[in-house]
């Protein structure tokens, strides 16, 4: 009798056992959804001062290259997306192309700009002008800012007295001189005034008459203001209003003289003119004892068939002479458009990008920092003497016209050195054009 008691038992609770689980599994699976369900929209702020707020979108514009891109994307972004978690920055890679500023242009017609861009200096004072751009000194602690990057750079963002945004990454060209030549010539080190320069080039060109002292890239602003501004020339007057009086004053013309016969006695080479040799070639094959040049000689040549050769350059600061060398100011800003839904945001994205941590980042891909406090060390050593040439660096004329501008001072230094036009000539026909395009603002 136990024993069927006992399997009888066994049979009432195994019936028991069949109606309750189903149950007890409903309940435990009601619970189980119960508890992936909250009212608090975002269960991780519990306990927090503030719950998440709605998101924000922001469009950034750039034109970082492959490597820069993926520092960007990899380290950077998701940093500031951690501090920021209500803001989401959409990257945008943009081709600088010379197509690329009719695309602002059109988007900014259509009202689909960017937020923030990171864009080329001398494009600034063209996009303040129209009036595309924020006005940065309206915002509260831009005062914390404007006094917080290297030399001169924050007045490639000037426009009529007030800043259309903030430099990012910059650069600047340094004298790079084959060391075999130097020593050749009986420098030991780089010179630091056109005489040495000069002299140093008519020892070398007394020697081998096809060799040259000085290869400047181009007749161009940026090829030639270094030397015509450290001779004592003068392109635009302070108001940055016209050219006659300043390209065309005695000071000007001579500087210009002076240029034109280092020109004809060879001692400058071709290049200037668009002839050879190049002045990397001629560096390279010990034809030129100096060019002038960015950072990204070093970065383009380091990994080809120049890369061994890097070790006969050195490198200086712009040689003086009526006044102390200066060179001139390239590299990106941030700017922040005015069509912006979210101006406070993106105003907050930009000064994290001027940020000491994100900008040591960025120089390990080569950019060279804005910010003045930057520490040198942190740079590889070939980078560092950019860092104190832009010091010593000047902007182009920050002009909405400056393409302009810059065409008619190109032509005017070709027709001098082919000897078209007599400099006085060329450069008071050339100031009255400029004073007219200047006129147009």
């Amino acid at each position: 009798m136990r024993i069927k008691q006992n399997g009888c038992d066994r049979r009432k609770r195994r019936r028991h056992r069949a109606v309750w689980l189903p149950l007890l599994l409903l309940v435990l699976a009601l619970c189980e959804a119960c508890s992936s369900y909250s009212l608090v929209e975002n269960p991780a702020a519990q306990g927090s001062d503030a719950p998440e707020g709605p998101k924000v979108d922001l469009q950034f514009w750039h034109t970082y290259s492959d490597v820069e891109s993926k520092v960007f994307e990899t380290r950077i972004l998701p940093i500031f997306e951690r501090e920021h978690p209500n803001i989401v920055v959409h990257a945008v890679r943009q081709n600088y192309t010379s197509q690329l500023n009719d695309n602002i242009v059109a988007a900014i017609a259509d009202d689909k700009q960017p937020d923030v861009m990171r864009m080329d200096i001398i494009w600034v004072p063209q996009f303040a002008r129209s009036g595309a751009l924020t006005d940065l000194t309206e915002m509260n602690d831009f005062a914390d800012y404007e006094n917080r990057f290297t030399g001169s750079l924050i007045q490639t963002n000037r426009y009529n007295d007030h800043y259309y945004g903030i430099p990012l990454d910059a650069t600047t060209m340094v004298p790079i001189y084959n060391q075999s030549l130097l020593r050749e010539a009986g420098l030991s080190a780089p010179p630091s005034t056109f005489d040495e320069l000069i002299a140093a080039s008519r020892r070398l060109k007394a020697k081998d008459a096809g060799l040259y002292g000085i290869s400047v890239c181009c007749s161009s602003t940026w090829g030639m203001l270094p030397y015509f501004r450290t001779l004592g020339g003068e392109l635009l007057s302070p108001s940055l209003n016209k050219a006659s009086g300043y390209l065309d004053s005695p000071a000007s013309v001579e500087a210009m003289k002076k240029l034109k016969g280092w020109f004809d006695e060879g001692l400058m080479s071709p290049t200037v003119v668009g002839g050879e040799p190049g002045g990397w070639d001629g560096l390279f094959n010990r034809k030129i004892l100096m060019i002038d040049e960015a950072h990204w000689f070093f970065t383009s040549n380091e990994n080809t068939n120049n890369g061994p050769l890097l070790n006969d350059m050195v490198t200086g600061l712009f040689p003086s002479d009526v006044r102390e060398g200066t060179s001139v100011i390239g590299g990106e800003n941030l700017v922040l458009f005015r069509g912006s839904r979210h101006p406070e945001e993106a105003w907050a994205f930009m000064k994290f990008m001027v940020s000491e941590p994100v900008q040591e980042m960025m120089a390990e891909t080569g950019l060279i920092p804005s910010i003045k406090d930057f520490d040198r060390a942190k740079l590889q050593p070939v980078y560092r003497i950019y860092v104190e040439q832009l010091q010593h660096a000047e902007p182009r004329p920050p002009v909405p016209q400056w393409d302009e501008v810059d065409d008619v001072f190109s032509r005017m230094v070709t027709r001098i050195f082919v000897g078209e036009k007599p400099a006085a000539e060329a450069m008071r026909e050339s100031a009255l054009q400029i004073d007219s395009i200047l006129a147009s603002r």
